[in-house]
Parts: structure tokens; C-alpha cells; sequence
């Protein structure tokens, strides 16, 4: 039988068990009567603080649905925006509707990707990332499609913070 070696033993000691990454989705349209939000690998919804500056019920406390999801690394193509597929498995009877009607409108569905330590539950430790959901299928009750980044073209860069002028940098006019 295998046994560990010291280093992987003292890894495990010094990672306390608050260390835990929860992954969470919010799925948003107008033809929803409230927001979908759902947290991938646990086995009971959870509750999660919701930033000050979400798009709805900022600053609350709100449930997110467990249900498992996965999604791939974003493909980089040459004059597109970054993007992957997700699957969303088991999608409810809770959300089954939601994405039924959101089918039969036009207009994309938006994905609110946040992650959240064990350790502080009351605001997202990284994130929220905003994505549109575009190409979806129903299949059974999974739920597949692509992600990209909303308007990534017309995103600041570096800092979202900064704007750049002649005054404070005059050779933006040379």
C-alpha cells in the first residue's frame, strides 16, 4: 500500500478545511421572474452574501441551487472574443422553465460567474465575472451552450479605473 511522503503530509496539515473554493453561476434574462443561481460541487443548496454592486439583491443574502457544472478553457481565435462551452447537469424543474422561456425570446442569457472562500461565505472572493450564454440546448436535463465575454471589445484596459488624456499623457498626440 502507497504510503505519503512528509512534504504531502505537512501540505495537508497546514490547508485548513475553511480553504474550500466554491464555484457559483447566476443565469439572468428578462423573461425570468428572478435570478437562477446555482453552486457546483456540493450535495445542499448554500447560502452566499451577494456584493454591493450586483445587479440584483446587492448586499443580500442569497440561495444558490446545487447543481453540477463544468466549463472548458476559453478558445482563442484570431478576430473573435474569447469563448467555451458549459454544461449545466441536472437543471431542476426550478430552472427548466426559466431556460424554456428564455429560448422562445431574443436575447441573450446573462451568466454571473463569482467564486467564494469557506471561510467567508458573505462576499465573493473572486469575481463576478459577467458572460452572455449564446447557442443553448436542452438536452434531457443537462443544459449546454457557449460563453463569451459581454462587449469584451470595448472593455478598458489595463484599468477599468483609468482613463488615459493629452493632459496626463502628451504623447497620446504625437
Amino acid at each position: 500500500m502507497p504510503t505519503h511522503n512528509e512534504a504531502l503530509l505537512e501540505a495537508y496539515a497546514s490547508c485548513p478545511p475553511s480553504a474550500r473554493i466554491y464555484y457559483t453561476l447566476e443565469l439572468w434574462q428578462s423573461s425570468f421572474d428572478q435570478p437562477a443561481r446555482v453552486v457546483a460541487n456540493v450535495g445542499d443548496d448554500m447560502a452566499f452574501g451577494l456584493e454591493a454592486g450586483a445587479p440584483r439583491n446587492a448586499g443580500e443574502t442569497a440561495t444558490f441551487i446545487a447543481c453540477p457544472f463544468e466549463a472548458g478553457y476559453p478558445e482563442q481565435k484570431e478576430g473573435q472574443p474569447p469563448s467555451t462551452t458549459i454544461k449545466i447537469d441536472n437543471v431542476n424543474r426550478e430552472l427548466v422553465p426559466k431556460i424554456r422561456a428564455a429560448q422562445g425570446t431574443r436575447e441573450y442569457i446573462q451568466v454571473l460567474y463569482r467564486e467564494y472562500l469557506g471561510s467567508d461565505l458573505t462576499e465573493p472572493a473572486y469575481g463576478p465575472i459577467e458572460f452572455e450564454l449564446r447557442s443553448v440546448q436542452m438536452v434531457g436535463a443537462s443544459l449546454t451552450g457557449t460563453v463569451m465575454v459581454k462587449n469584451l471589445q470595448n472593455k478598458r484596459f489595463p484599468r477599468i479605473t483609468k482613463n488615459y488624456d493629452y493632459v496626463q499623457f502628451p504623447s497620446l498626440l504625437a
